[in-house]
């Protein structure tokens, strides 16, 4: 990857690592600081084995990784977040098939040692986790018929179910949870046999209740999300003012946006135009974002380089960083686009090729970033 323009706020260059064999696709990544990162995916197989679940390890910011023993019922892992350098949950399949059931597996020490936790029976994947300072973490996991909401309240603590997502609601990717009470997911609802509209979830009690919210039309999957909490966050009642508390006292923001908006939230979404079941990657790359925690959402301008957005991180409101893939033609190459000025944030973003498809981003400041996908993995240092 080259160096970055000068004009955004982002710095340093990019620098390639090498994966640990047979480690070959990373789906998920967290970094707790600017050295400490984990991330999952899947390994290849060899000699008549089966492809297995990867968590691997990095205690330099991403310039080398190593890999963790995880226990052989995770047989595919897509998520992963954790609490601080000792707390991890990995989330995904207890088998590499479509039908096999949900896994979860946590760390309380740096990833020494995974342990199994047991989840709900009918619950056949779990796609995406995330993990507060707390220990408190919120996962997604696949049901008949939908989606299901998993809460464990501690370190350790069991994994109980929550409310209900909307029932129209299947194909969870991402979920964001700026603190206990505050989520966003981004998943998908079927249009006809052959199509998808990607949509975004909020609950702003816990998760006990799920709002669908209103995204703009044209967007297929919808693929990652990342909220950042301001001073205080409430939610939308209804079009009157509401107050919120802030560090300089009680001020009052009126509001005219629809039912299902936080105020003091700023979230950012990514995904693709293609809502194709066929899997055919004729799409172009979508970035949404929102300063009102998704009464109103957002299309911004996206280089034309990119066919998906796969994964999104953010140090502070307008400084993100969404990384995916690249059009159609095979072999695909992969793309991260970095927010430029402050006043023109994505209209001026760098984009910054990579060889192959990236799948995630996890940034701790504007200097440093790591970044994962296909069988390749880049670290962002600067000044």
């Amino acid at each position: 990857m080259a160096t970055i323009a000068p004009e955004s706020p982002w710095l340093g260059a990019f620098a390639a690592a090498a994966l640990p064999p047979p480690v070959n696709s990373l789906r998920s990544l967290d970094c707790v600081n600017a050295s400490s990162c984990w991330a999952v995916g899947s390994t290849v197989g060899g000699a008549g084995a089966p492809n297995g679940a990867a968590v691997i390890t990095t205690t330099n910011g991403g310039a080398e990784w190593s890999s963790q023993v995880i226990p052989a019922t995770a047989g595919y892992l897509s998520g992963i977040a954790c609490s601080d350098v000792r707390h991890c949950t990995a989330v995904g399949q207890s088998s590499q098939s479509s039908d096999g059931q949900g896994a979860i597996i946590v760390t309380s020490n740096g990833g020494t040692t995974w342990k199994a936790q047991p989840i709900p029976a009918d619950i056949s994947d779990v796609t995406a986790v995330a993990c507060l300072a707390d220990y408190h973490c919120t996962a997604v996991g696949t049901v008949p018929g939908g989606a299901a909401v998993l809460t464990s309240r501690g370190s350790g603590a069991p994994w109980t179910q929550a409310g209900p997502v909307p029932p129209t609601v299947s194909g969870a990717t991402s979920i964001s949870c700026p603190d206990d009470q505050h989520c966003w997911v981004t998943a998908h609802t079927t249009i006809d046999v052959g199509h998808v509209a990607g949509v975004v979830d909020v609950t702003v009690n816990g998760g006990t209740t799920w709002t669908a919210q209103v995204v703009p039309p044209g967007i297929g999957y919808l693929n990652g999300v990342f909220c950042l909490d301001g001073p205080s966050a409430v939610p939308f009642t209804s079009s009157a003012a509401t107050s919120r508390s802030t560090g300089a006292g009680t001020s009052t923001t009126s509001g005219t946006a629809a039912l299902g908006g936080v105020t003091g939230v700023d979230c950012a979404a990514v995904g693709t135009t293609n809502g194709g079941l066929n899997g055919v990657r004729t799409g172009h790359g979508v970035i949404l974002t929102t300063s009102d925690g998704g009464a109103k959402w957002t299309t911004r301008q996206v280089s034309k380089l990119s066919a998906a957005l796969m994964g999104i991180a953010c140090t502070a409101p307008g400084s993100c960083v969404a990384v995916g893939s690249t059009g159609a033609a095979w072999p695909q190459g992969g793309v991260a686009i970095m927010t430029g000025p402050v006043a023109e944030a994505w209209r001026k973003a760098a984009v910054v090729g990579s060889p192959q498809p990236l799948t995630a981003v996890s940034c701790v400041s504007t200097s440093r970033c790591v970044v994962v996908g296909e069988s390749i993995s880049e670290h962002l240092t600067g000044g």
